[in-house]
């Protein structure tokens, strides 16, 4: 009778461990399809972002000749023909909005310049490389726009004449 029991468990023994290789199995085939799913709302995520502003940034009545669609504007251009549709009045800089506008305020109200890794924890997003990589393209587009400057690689702070941003566009010359 022992011997039967001791067999009895045995097979059982063996029965759940292969439960568990085929379950661990399934968890690691579960886990790489988790990974792909979030790799791609991050892109669909920052591609969505990307998109927000660039609408923000371009009226459709914007468009020069070789433009897409009016995106594209150079800080150049609006310099040089003064403020127009999405500008601000009296102002070389484009009107902000978005997290193009919180960043703006985020590192006006900073004693010191920022990593885009800094902006991103700053503003409770995810820490992770594709919203960094988003938000240091938006960044240094805010150099070109003269919102902000890089005072080295990768050092974000405001430009001169904004530190009396009030969200809207307007500035204070110093």
């Amino acid at each position: 009778m022992v011997t039967s029991l001791l067999a009895r468990l045995g097979r059982a023994e063996e029965a759940t461990r292969q439960q568990c290789a085929e379950l661990s199995r399934q968890l690691e085939e579960l886990q790489e399809r988790l990974t792909a799913a979030q790799r791609r709302l991050e892109r669909l995520s920052i591609a969505r972002e990307e998109l927000a502003v660039l609408a923000a940034d371009a009226e459709p009545g914007d468009a020069k000749p070789g433009d897409s669609a009016g995106y594209g504007h150079r800080h150049d251009d609006v310099a040089a023909h003064g403020a127009g549709p999405g500008e601000a009045p009296g102002s070389a800089r484009p009107t902000l909005r978005g997290l193009r506008k919180e960043a703006v305020v985020l590192l006006a109200s900073s004693d010191k310049p920022l990593r885009a890794r800094d902006v991103v924890r700053a503003l409770g997003q995810q820490d992770v490389r594709g919203r960094v990589e988003g938000m240091r393209a938006r960044l240094k587009r805010l150099v070109n726009d003269g919102w902000l400057i890089e005072r080295e690689q990768g050092l974000f702070t405001i430009a001169s004449g904004v530190n009396g941003f009030t969200g809207e566009g307007d500035t204070a010359t110093d």
